[in-house]
């Protein structure tokens, strides 16, 4: 079962992180705070396989689920994430709605996609028995989500979110700043005017806002924008953060 999955569809708000640190018991120390979900980042962090696997199972003992950044929509790079179990996969750098066709494709088995099968993998407990059961939970749990990062997947953000299959548009914010020639100018006017703008059209879709913030008055105001995932800091940053205020306040 994706907890994930369930709370976003039943119009919950998620809070959580990203994971850059090549980790398992940062990503286990994390779960355990109490937050929704940690994006596990494999385009701009250092983990191998191995550890990703070990990463993302540091998550699942506790309720916290873990998604996979992968490096990019290529199939093969998709499948790998996927067998380590992970049921929540975020694809960075989609520009249009055939791409996420696609990534929709690899990401689900047979009759809803083209995703490569081994009975033997971690996702299907190692064994071929009840495998048609299986295949379909797995499709039915998985939560496919997409980074819209640049003015072409912005431009085409109403094909994009019509997509079958998807369920998370996340939205780059500083991207989104940039396409207004606003670099950096988070609460601008424009810029809130034009998140709004955007979560409507995604919530109309059906799918799932999301966004990112690097401080609490951000998540706060992102919420009440309507967006349901939101993602803050990442684990190298609030480790950065802390003991610097740490070091600033001692006299």
């Amino acid at each position: 079962m994706n907890i994930l999955k369930q709370k976003l569809y039943n119009n919950k708000y998620v809070f959580g992180t990203w994971c850059s640190l090549s980790s398992p018991n940062a990503v286990n120390a994390i779960s355990l705070s109490g937050l929704d979900f940690c994006v596990l980042d494999i385009e701009h962090g250092s983990a191998s396989f191995e550890t990703l696997e070990n990463m993302v199972r540091a998550a699942e003992v506790t309720e916290c689920t873990p998604i996979i950044r992968a490096w990019d929509s290529y199939q093969p790079n998709l499948l790998r994430c996927l067998e380590t179990g992970v049921n929540s996969i975020l694809v960075p750098n989609v520009n249009s709605a055939n791409q996420v066709k696609d990534i929709v494709s690899y990401c689900k088995y047979y009759p809803l996609g083209t995703r490569g099968l081994s009975p033997y993998t971690r996702c299907h407990d190692y064994s071929d028995k009840n495998l048609k059961n299986k295949l379909q939970k797995t499709n039915d749990d998985m939560l496919i989500g997409i980074l819209v990062e640049g003015k072409a997947g912005l431009d085409d953000l109403v094909n994009i979110c019509n997509v079958d299959g998807l369920d998370l548009v996340y939205l780059g914010l500083f991207d989104i700043c940039q396409s207004l020639g606003l670099p950096g100018q988070l609460e601008h006017p424009d810029v809130l005017n034009k998140l709004a703008e955007y979560k409507e059209l995604i919530s109309k879709s059906g799918k799932i806002p999301g966004c990112m913030s690097a401080t609490v008055d951000y998540a706060n105001l992102l919420k009440k924008l309507g967006y349901n995932f939101i993602a803050y800091l990442n684990d190298a940053a609030a480790l950065n953060n802390f003991f610097a205020d740490f070091k600033s306040q001692i006299k």
